[in-house]
This record gives structure tokens, C-alpha cells and sequence, in this order.
């Protein structure tokens, strides 16, 4: 007795991103500016965040730096958490840790 099997085989990858999709625009510098960082809340990720910040404050001179973190890595971003970093910062830049 044979049983026939069908076997689908996926294709991992992705499609290019669309000429008309849309991209945040970037600021021309970061002088000035109000800095968000979003750390996902994992091992390491405000520390990694910490790191970009020294990294950047070598070349920019920001306004302020507004860190948070989000608390759990596998849940969204708390709604009144991102009001609050868009209402603040001009750029967020967010991390994973590990």
C-alpha cells in the first residue's frame, strides 16, 4: 500500500520594498534634537541603547535623550508609551538585546 504525500516548499524570501512605499524621512542632523530610546526589554537592550548614545552624543549635540523601555519583548509597544515618544522626540531609535 502507498500513500501519496505532497510536499510544499516555501520561499523564505521577500519581495523588494515598493519605490512607493513609504520610509520616514531622516533629519538632515541630530544637533538639537530631542532622543528617544526604546530598549524591547531584554537582557542587554538599554545597555546596547547606552552605547548608541555615547556613540552619537560624539558627533551630535542633542537636546535631550528620553529613555524608556517597554518592559516585554514579545508584547507591542504600550499605546501611551509611543504617544509619548512621538509627542517628545524628534528621531527614536529602539534595540534588542541578548
Amino acid at each position: 500500500m502507498t500513500t501519496a504525500t505532497r510536499l510544499e516548499v516555501l520561499d523564505p524570501t521577500v519581495e523588494a520594498i515598493p519605490a512607493d512605499a513609504v520610509i520616514a524621512k531622516r533629519p538632515q542632523t541630530l544637533d538639537g534634537t530631542v532622543i528617544g530610546l526604546l530598549a524591547n526589554g531584554k537582557r542587554n537592550s538599554s545597555e546596547l541603547l547606552e552605547m548608541v548614545q555615547e556613540v552619537l552624543a560624539d558627533r551630535y549635540d542633542f537636546k535631550a535623550v528620553v529613555a524608556r523601555n517597554k518592559g516585554n519583548a514579545s508584547r507591542p509597544c504600550p499605546g501611551d508609551l509611543m504617544q509619548e515618544l512621538a509627542e517628545s522626540c524628534g528621531v527614536v531609535i529602539t534595540a534588542s538585546g541578548d
